[in-house]
């Protein structure tokens, strides 16, 4: 028996592409349109929420906490947060109330948190002034960081060393203040200038390094690093003084190489005073 042949029709086959075309099409179709209304289910749903939260009688602000404050007052802290009262807590941009309460130069930084069901919390971050700086003509507080942030007046504590030199336009470079700030931080720890009297001004050179004057009239040049140890060995030459009956005020002690340490009287403005040899002291 004859087996019949078959002759490929090109718009049979067109035909049945078309329909498998169709098919994944209308498919694809269905796929999409669900998947759009499960966004917009999610959607209409979040927003449901969002509004409910923001809306909540029991989330209204009934407090809101400064902490951190000790330059600054609570009252200072809360005028610059400028919170509207009875807000709800989640209504509140925390990120532009840390911006206005920044724009004092005592903030160093601040975080602003929420405690439920009804609290606002500031947490403030003060800087720390360590000295006043001379900039030109003026004179700034400048923080542990060595930034000069707040321009000095007479309601500020004026109980900070002086750091003076730097450079020819009254200011110090940077290189500089930050071995300013370390000094500051080793007189800061260390005990060994308090029977000499109160650092009153510290001046800065890139050249010879730092010099230290105190309100009891002595004057210490460091020059530069192990402040520590140069500080150790000025109780013996203190103590060969007294036994000297010289009185320790006045004089400028030279600690800049330890090992061969140096007095001399101070010059002070008025009439040349007799030449006094240096005492040389080597250790």
């Amino acid at each position: 028996m004859r087996k019949q042949k078959t002759f490929y029709n090109p718009l049979e086959a067109r035909k049945y592409r078309l329909q498998r075309r169709s098919g994944n099409l209308a498919r694809d179709a269905i796929y999409a349109f669900l998947l759009l209304g499960a966004v917009f289910t999610i959607t209409a749903f979040a927003v449901y929420i969002y509004l409910f939260v923001v809306s909540a009688p029991w989330l209204v602000i009934r407090e809101t906490s400064v902490r951190g404050v000790h330059e600054l007052t609570e009252k200072d802290v809360l005028a610059l947060a400028a919170v509207k009262p009875r807000q709800n807590l989640f209504a509140v941009n925390c990120n532009a109330v840390a911006r206005r309460i920044r724009t004092n130069p005592w903030v160093r930084d601040v975080f602003v948190g929420r405690e439920l069901p009804g609290r606002l919390v500031l947490i403030v971050r003060e800087r720390r002034p360590v000295a006043v700086v001379k900039q030109g003509p003026d004179l700034f507080l400048m923080d542990t960081e060595g930034v000069p942030f707040k321009r000095w007046d007479t309601g500020d504590e004026a109980d900070f060393p002086v750091l003076t030199g730097g450079g020819a336009d009254g200011r110090m470079p940077a290189e500089l203040t930050a071995k300013a700030v370390a000094l500051l931080d080793e007189l800061a720890r260390t005990r060994d200038l308090d029977p000499y009297g109160a650092v009153s001004e510290i001046h800065g050179s890139t050249v010879t390094g730092f010099t230290v004057y105190t309100d009891a009239g002595l004057c210490f040049r460091l020059g530069f690093d192990n402040y520590g140890n140069k500080f150790k060995r000025l109780a013996p030459v203190m103590a060969d003084l007294e036994k000297r009956q010289i009185k320790p005020a006045y004089l400028l002690i030279d600690l800049a190489d330890p090992t061969k340490i140096t007095v001399q009287p101070r010059r002070l403005p008025g009439p040349p005073a007799p030449a006094e040899p240096a005492q040389a002291y080597r250790t």
